[in-house]
């Protein structure tokens, strides 16, 4: 078998984790309901569990990069999935709300190695060239977990239980880090005896660095926090959670659409115009929502944002990619994806009460807002930045200049 159907072959294992990955996190989203009727208590307590879940998956992201740089991707992602197959036992089990939070905790903090470090080895793996496309691809195929947890946790809860689809993860995590071991190994290790502090100095060291890891805070909140009360408003305006699933799933079919032409365009349009396009489409489907919160225009709000994510989080996670080195590009994209998550915490958490007080009109009315600096500012950064990485490819692979023409000679 060539390199290049291993590769493929490889990435197949990839796209699953990114999978799993973001069933396990968006799958608590469609029980917020649910799991608040069975545990007795507010939606805005419920929340607590995927607020702490998405901050420690946010947290512990820039740790599992730095154990990834020095002891490998593959090592890191297989321990992540055998963790989260313990936390997310806990959850599935918990008799009350302490026991749900700390278990979806653990499944955060376990879940954070899969998505940076997966970044990190599609740049060790692949060429520049093939990285956005290839990593729109391991999003598209996060965004069908994404998909797939809200259409599974609506149906397992309505035939079982809310505990159902968490169990289920819980299941398919150890077989996939077994499937996980035939991956090779392809990080570029720092050198023996590079402090964390180094590694650290040397990212911060790098201004674009400095500036997308403050930006993805402000992105991370506007592109994956407040997108998860739709399916919370449907339920609350009366649609049963298999209908609210259905709908609210169109987000990851969306993505998927999105991801197909990312890869399709591929370097005709630039990662600014994704940007660009995929920013303003995230600011409508908030919009569309303000007014009423029915079934088509929660379908219009979770269309829009889909392709929003295939568009923009493709743009940012590369952008990760190509801010640091290679030996410290696990702590980059780690750090980068830690900075987005812990802004979409942040999101969840401060409109919690919104959701809870059934003011949903209010609550996609601030995460317009949001948006909207997010559509200004990061098309132009990203526009700039890519021209001064142009820049200096050219100056470290100057072009050859032409064979000088002999002289010529008089007779």
């Amino acid at each position: 078998m060539n390199k290049h159907a291993n590769d493929a072959q490889d990435m197949r294992l990839v796209y699953a984790g990114s999978f799993l990955g973001n069933f396990d996190r968006i799958v608590i989203t469609p029980l917020l309901l649910p799991a608040s009727k069975g545990l007795g208590v507010s939606v805005s307590h419920v929340t607590i569990a995927l607020t702490v879940y998405l901050l420690l998956f946010g947290l512990m992201q820039p740790v599992h990069g730095l154990i990834s740089d020095v002891y490998g991707r593959v090592r890191v992602m297989r321990a992540a999935l055998f963790a989260m197959c313990v936390a997310d036992l806990v959850s599935a089990l918990a008799p009350n709300l302490g026991v749900l939070i700390l278990g979806r905790a653990l499944a955060g903090a376990s879940a954070a190695a899969l998505l940076p470090v997966m970044v990190a080895y599609v740049g060790d793996r692949l060429p520049f060239a093939q990285r956005q496309r290839t990593v729109a691809s391991v999003l598209a195929a996060g965004a069908v977990g994404t998909a797939a947890a809200t259409v599974v946790a609506g149906v397992f809860t309505h035939l079982w239980s809310w505990r159902a689809a968490i169990l289920l993860v819980a299941i398919c995590s150890p077989l996939l880090a077994l499937a996980f071991g035939r991956l090779p190994e392809a990080s570029a290790p720092a050198p023996s005896g590079t402090s964390v502090k180094t590694r650290l100095g040397m990212v911060f060291r790098i201004g674009w660095f400095r500036f997308l890891v403050v930006f993805a805070v402000l992105e991370g909140a506007a592109m994956l926090g407040f997108f998860n009360f739709f399916n919370t408003a449907l339920q609350s305006g009366g649609h049963s959670v298999v209908y609210a699933g259905l709908v609210t799933g169109s987000y990851g079919l969306a993505a998927v659409a999105g991801g197909v032409a990312v890869r399709t365009l591929g370097n005709r349009v630039s990662a600014a115009t994704h940007f660009a396009v995929g920013s303003v489409l995230l600011g409508v489907g908030y919009l569309v929502c303000v007014p009423t919160q029915s079934m088509v225009t929660v379908l219009v709000g979770s269309v829009l944002s889909g392709l929003a994510f295939a568009l923009v989080q493709s743009t940012v996670q590369t952008w990760g990619t190509e801010v640091a080195p290679p030996q410290v590009r696990g702590i980059a994209t780690s750090l980068v994806a830690c900075a987005v998550y812990t802004g979409a915490a942040l999101s969840t958490y401060l409109v919690s009460g919104l959701a809870d007080d059934e003011h949903f009109g209010t609550l996609f009315a601030i995460a317009a807002a949001v948006t909207l600096p997010v559509a200004l500012v990061g098309p132009v950064a990203r526009a700039r930045f890519s021209a001064a990485l142009a820049s200096r490819r050219d100056q470290q692979h100057p072009a050859e200049a032409p064979p000088a023409r002999p002289a010529s000679q008089n007779p």
